[in-house]
């Protein structure tokens, strides 16, 4: 049956998902007037989109300061891809350490401390800076570090939506000997997202709130990210379906009946499913997935493409370099 079923090639998506409030762009300003008082910048990225969760305003913000790429949530990605990653950006950004961590391992973070605090020689105090995109997980690290460092809780609000952290916040220490304290700061998007599968990528991984993304959507997305690995088997048997399928349709009234998601008129609420997946798959229970594309080709183009001034523009810059596009091409046609 499995051998039978043929997934979808190609995933039809022209919509552009941008989500940029207010306390973004604040947050930027204060972020690069802080950093005269930052010995160490940790950069967060999501390991699940390892390309998609790359914000390139920050190469531009950070400068030349020390900086460490911690790819976050590493225990809801494959683990196959790290490799590639790590290698390519040891090519790109070669003065540039990284790191793959999960909150849940004391290991992790005891490693990253390690790092950190192998700086304070001859100082005896480390400020790092945490930055990145929205929800990759940088409170959480931080709730994590301090916890594993000092033994302490929480001292960061976190939750399953972007947007919890909203403003810059003061010191926080994560390590006693030697001192290491630890600045968070809201997750910053992309002004303006042009691709829009890397749009719907950083949706489905939590990075833009659910509902400007369409759950329905997002949840069909999944279906052809999984379908395309031959990673059906657990959602056949967790919803209780006898074949694969690329309706999501299909897979919304099985995981509807499945969960008893029903509307107030005895309807099947498709809605309330695609929520319970997409929870799901976030809690990794669905498996461990890589969304972006690591052949070495494509990571060696976005990360050349990142060195340049012009990897995400806004809307009125691309219909101006569209319409002087159009003007060379009238003007050569006329010659």
């Amino acid at each position: 049956m499995g051998q039978r079923f043929i997934p979808r090639s190609t995933f039809h998506y022209d919509r552009v998902i941008n989500w940029f409030p207010g306390h973004m762009a604040k947050g930027l300003r204060v972020i690069s007037e802080r950093l005269n008082s930052v010995d160490l910048v940790v950069e967060v990225r999501d390991a699940r989109i390892p390309v998609s969760s790359v914000n390139p305003n920050f190469e531009k913000v950070v400068g030349k300061k020390k900086r460490l790429i911690v790819y976050n949530k590493a225990d809801l990605a494959d683990p196959t891809q790290q490799q590639p990653i790590t290698r390519a950006l040891a090519e790109h950004n070669p003065n540039t350490p990284v790191l793959f961590t999960s909150c849940h391992s004391h290991k992790h973070m005891r490693s990253l401390l390690d790092y950190a605090a192998a700086l304070a020689d001859p100082i005896p105090q480390v400020n790092l800076m945490i930055v990145g995109m929205p929800n990759v997980g940088k409170s959480s690290l931080l709730n994590a570090l301090r916890h594993v460092g000092v033994n302490k809780g929480k001292a960061a609000a976190t939750g399953n939506q972007p947007g919890v952290t909203r403003a810059v916040v003061g010191t926080v220490k994560v390590f006693e000997h030697p001192a290491i304290y630890l600045i968070d700061t809201p997750g910053v998007m992309i002004p303006h997202l042009s691709d829009p599968v890397r749009s719907l990528r950083v949706a489905l991984t939590g990075g833009i709130r659910d509902h400007l993304a369409d759950e329905q959507v997002m949840v069909d997305y999944l279906l052809y990210e999984l379908n395309k690995r031959h990673q059906y088997d657990h959602y056949m048997s967790y919803y209780n379906m006898s074949e694969p399928t690329n309706n999501v349709n299909i897979l919304l009234e099985s995981a509807a009946k499945r969960i008893g998601a029903m509307s107030k008129g005895g309807e099947l609420d498709l809605n309330m499913a695609s929520k319970f997946i997409l929870k799901q798959y976030r809690q990794g229970k669905m498996g461990q997935y890589t969304l972006d594309d690591t052949s070495p080709e494509s990571l060696d183009t976005f990360f050349n493409q990142v060195k340049t001034p012009h990897l995400e523009l806004s809307r009125r810059q691309e219909k101006k370099l569209q319409k002087l596009a159009q003007r060379k091409e009238e003007r050569r046609k006329k010659d």
